[in-house]
């Protein structure tokens, strides 16, 4: 039986992340809720602010919203009134965390507990440190859906290190709007418009810094509260890896980074947890490509070379060696024997 890829539709915002919304339409001079009443957003809606909202409709709400009020910049509006009110408990260990690093990465860890269409990561070189940020898929509104979250990020660290903190430099990815200046002046840092990716830096010695007021049985407590929201949440680790690894094949970009991308965690970090499970990046690859190669042969249309490469083998031979290793027959001998073939 053909096993789901994770699909954009299934990823999701919690529906708090739009309360500021109305209010920063009501400063453009735009009624807010015939625009949310369209996407079946009414005030009340609001009472339930962890309720999951479709990254689709966030960033197709933000886009419109964007255009009725002709306001370029509002996805940074949206992002200044940021204060982790929509992260449920991980509010709170963030805030109660030792230092700056141990805050970031329990944000990291646990954030997809309610952020799914959000990818978060820490990077480490050079002397600083990045916060990147991207989206799983391609949204609509993404550029103002980025906009709000990197502008939430500085919010964030404001709350963890104070208020005059500010990020050394801002990498955004799209080109520089008319309002770039409106950016810098929030900030308050340099802002490169045109990068490779939505980052936040600052210097990585800030990372060890000490925080006070640490409670370390308040820290055991809700992280063995938010390991148990993590267990409930599906398959176990290698499932999900194995289901990561498929959906970046078929869009030929699969490698450990980008895996370990999805999970916001260093590959490293990745092999780690993988260990624990008895398993690694390889093996998980390797059954992947495996179930794979067996589906996508019943399609007796679909060339060799094209199964080949959505596997991500760079020749059709490389294919045809591993399939004789995995089944111990050529691939055009498995399609010729019918019963061999799962149904």
């Amino acid at each position: 039986m053909k096993r789901a890829n994770p699909r954009i539709a299934d990823k999701s915002i919690p529906m708090g992340a739009l309360v500021s919304l109305p209010a920063v339409l009501q400063d453009h001079g735009v009624d807010p809720w015939p625009l949310l009443a369209a996407y079946g957003i009414y005030p009340e809606s609001f009472k339930q602010h962890l309720n999951p909202l479709p990254v689709l409709t966030h960033g197709r709400i933000l886009e419109a919203a964007a255009a009725v009020s002709a306001c370029d910049h509002l996805g940074l509006l949206l992002g200044q009134r940021a204060n982790l009110q929509n992260a449920g408990p991980l509010r709170f260990l963030v805030l109660n965390a030792p230092t700056v690093r141990v805050a970031l990465e329990s944000l990291i860890h646990y954030c997809g507990l309610w952020y799914r269409g959000l990818h978060l990561n820490l990077v480490e070189e050079r002397g600083y440190a990045g916060l990147r940020l991207s989206i799983y898929g391609n949204v609509p509104g993404g550029e103002q859906l980025l906009t709000a979250y990197l502008a939430a990020i500085v919010t964030i660290m404001q709350l963890v290190v104070g208020k005059a903190w500010r990020p050394a430099l801002v990498r955004i990815a799209y080109r520089k709007p008319a309002s770039a200046m409106l950016y810098e002046q929030f900030f308050r840092c340099p802002v490169w418009f045109g990068q490779s990716q939505h980052e936040v830096l600052f210097p990585q010695s800030l990372l060890d810094t000490p925080r006070g007021g640490h409670d370390e049985q308040l820290d055991d407590f809700l992280r063995s509260h938010l390991n148990e929201l993590q267990a409930r949440e599906g398959p176990d680790l290698p499932s999900r890896v194995r289901q990561v690894i498929e959906a970046l094949l078929l869009q030929g970009e699969c490698s450990v980074e980008r895996v370990a991308e999805f999970f916001a965690v260093h590959r490293f970090t990745l092999y780690r947890y993988l260990s624990e499970h008895h398993t690694s990046f390889e093996v998980l690859l390797e059954q992947t490509r495996k179930d794979m190669a067996a589906r996508l042969l019943i399609d007796p249309h679909l060339p060799m070379a094209e199964i080949a490469s959505r596997l991500g083998y760079e020749s059709q031979g490389s294919f045809s060696r591993a399939f004789r290793r995995w089944f111990d027959c050529s691939p055009r001998e498995w399609r010729k024997v019918g019963d061999n073939v799962p149904k």
